[in-house]
Formats: structure tokens, C-alpha cells, sequence
């Protein structure tokens, strides 16, 4: 991968941020029988496992008479969220390969891939969700004599999904400028599937992905595999998934009259009584202010980040507020 800030071609994980362009290669070893085995790549410049690589620059087979075609896959988690115990996590945190064919066909990627663990529902993230968010890649390059061969002379694949715990799994992190006050990794974790870890007995709801991960939750949040909604809150204001809610501070009960959220029967101004990254806990569910309407108060059209058993997504107070819920508290994060 580069980028446009780097636009030297790595192997291994990138971060990017809001704005950078990133661009996809797949670099071919081609080994022959009493020859020094070669890399063929179509970039100008590469680095394996942070070493200056000499190679073949070319997007095509040396040999004439063969082709080499290339399936890009995204790889993603299989469920988009929902509850996650103990006895469930290995099954329900399960990423598999999904083939991207938006991606092109050559060892050269015409972009991202889209997300496709959604397709089946029809969503689409949008604005600086799209922009944002973790991406995971695989690639099976084939030789063939011709594009339409249905049988490969010869397959070769990039680290699969059973390598995905490892640290140079080939992934894009993806940052988002959402404003003063919200970490900028809070964009990572856009696209993540949306787990509640459920605390039963109490007080274990970060070990429930230990037994079949090795890994806790906030450690599963901090690889960025899986995101809930406390955690989601936390990487907003700390750019951290541990936190401890003791180190809140409340700013009082708020309740709905109309359209708007009251405190002591009065409506909360942006600015003065609440502002940008400001925490709103309404049921087990945490939900970040991010943003004013327009008219100047606390009301349920205001823009928020939060997820609940799905992917992380900025919306409305409206929709992220738990119908069960009759209040809820406000808290700040004072840095």
C-alpha cells in the first residue's frame, strides 16, 4: 500500500487520515528452477517487511503466452452486531473474505472496496463514514493463458483471514475529522461490527471474547475488530477504548418534552450547557453530541455518533436514544 503522503509501496498496516488517498498493489515472488527468485510489481518503488526490494515493474505476466488476473476480496465480520457472550463470541466475531470485484481485475487496485457484509441488507455508509473506517484485504492472484480460463495454472494468495490477529495483516485505518473534542481514531472504527459484551455475572462483560480470542473486548476494540457503544463513546473523547466512568463527570438528568431534552424543566443551549463530545447515557446505551441542528438547544434532530448492535454511525439523538428510557444522564469528559 501507499499513500499519497507515502507514496512508497509497503507491505503490512497503514493509518491514514482525512484526506489522504491510499493506493493497492500486489507484488508477485516468481521463483524458477536454477534462477534467484524474482519480484514482479507494478509500482516504482516497494518495501517488503521494511526492506527496499528490487523488482520487475511491470503490470504484467514476463512470460508471453500467459496472463495473470487478480480477485480482490475485502475481508469482514459476517454479522453486523448484536449481543456477544462468553458461550457466542467465537461464533458471532467471525470475519470472513468477501470478493470485491469494484476493485479491478490487475495486481494494481482501481480503489477500496465497499463494504459488502451489508449487501444483504441494503445499507451503505455515507459522508465520513464512507471516507472513514477499517479496512481488511486479501488477494488471490492466478496465471492463466486467457482471462475467461475457468482452471489457473498456478495461484498464489496474500495472508488469509486465519493470519487476521497478526500485526501485519494488510489493513487500512481510516481516521475522521469529526470536530473539536472527538478523537480523530473515533473514524476507525467506522464499518466495525456493533457488539454489546454482555456483564453477567457483573463485571465480566470485557472478558467474554477471552475464551475464544485470547484477547479482551476493549483489546478486540483497540485492534479494531469489533466496537459497542460504551467503548465507541470512550475512543470518541480519549482516543482510547479503556476507561474508567468513574472519571465522568455528570452534568445532571435530562428528559424529553417535545421535540427537545430539558434539564430541571429547561431547555440545554449548545455551547454554554452542552457541546461537541459531550456523553448522553439513555438505557445501557452511550451516545456522543456532535453537533447543533440550528437552533441553538439540546433537541432529539441534533447529530450524534453512536452504535447499538450494528456498525458505528453518525445520526440523530432521535434514533440513538433508547425507546425504553424515559431519561437519561449527560456527562463530560474534562481532558
Amino acid at each position: 500500500m501507499a499513500t499519497s503522503g507515502d507514496p512508497v509501496f509497503r507491505t503490512g498496516p497503514r493509518r491514514i487520515h482525512d484526506g489522504e488517498s491510499v493506493e493497492l498493489a500486489v507484488a508477485l515472488r516468481l521463483s524458477r528452477a536454477g534462477t534467484e527468485d524474482q519480484w514482479l510489481a507494478p509500482v516504482a518503488e516497494m518495501v517488503i517487511d521494511d526492506r527496499h526490494v528490487k523488482h520487475i515493474e511491470s503490470a504484467e505476466w514476463p512470460d508471453e503466452g500467459r496472463l495473470v488476473r487478480v480477485f480482490w476480496f475485502s475481508v469482514e465480520s459476517s454479522i453486523l452486531g448484536g449481543s456477544l457472550t462468553a458461550e457466542n463470541a467465537g461464533q458471532r466475531l467471525r470475519y470472513r473474505t468477501y470478493l470485491a470485484p469494484e476493485m479491478g481485475r490487475g495486481l494494481r487496485a482501481t480503489g477500496l472496496p465497499d463494504n459488502h457484509n451489508d449487501d444483504h441488507i441494503g445499507e451503505r455508509a455515507e459522508g465520513v463514514a464512507e471516507r472513514s473506517g477499517t479496512v481488511r484485504l486479501y488477494a488471490r492472484a492466478e496465471i492463466v493463458e486467457r482471462q475467461k480460463d475457468i482452471q489457473a495454472l498456478s495461484t498464489a494468495t496474500t495472508r488469509g483471514v486465519e493470519h487476521l490477529l497478526e500485526p501485519h495483516f494488510p489493513t487500512i485505518f481510516r481516521t475522521a475529522d469529526l470536530g473539536e473534542g472527538i478523537s480523530v481514531t473515533a473514524g476507525e472504527l467506522f464499518g466495525l461490527p456493533g457488539f454489546e459484551p454482555r456483564d453477567d455475572p457483573p463485571g465480566t462483560w470485557n472478558e467474554v471474547t477471552a475464551a475464544a480470542f485470547g484477547r479482551r473486548f476493549t483489546d478486540l476494540v483497540s485492534d479494531r475488530l469489533a466496537v459497542s457503544s460504551w467503548t465507541l463513546a470512550a475512543v470518541a473523547v480519549t482516543g482510547e477504548p479503556e476507561l474508567d466512568p468513574d472519571l465522568l463527570t455528570p452534568l445532571g438528568e435530562v428528559t424529553e418534552a417535545g421535540d427537545r431534552l430539558q434539564r430541571r424543566g429547561r431547555a440545554l443551549t449548545w455551547q454554554s450547557e452542552v457541546r461537541r463530545g459531550d456523553l448522553m447515557q439513555s438505557g445501557d446505551r452511550w451516545i456522543v453530541l456532535l453537533e447543533d441542528d440550528g437552533n441553538g438547544v439540546l433537541d432529539l434532530a441534533d447529530t450524534v455518533l453512536h452504535c447499538w448492535g450494528e456498525p458505528p454511525k453518525l445520526t440523530t439523538l432521535l434514533t440513538a436514544l433508547d425507546p425504553e428510557a424515559t431519561t437519561a444522564q449527560l456527562y463530560r469528559y474534562e481532558r
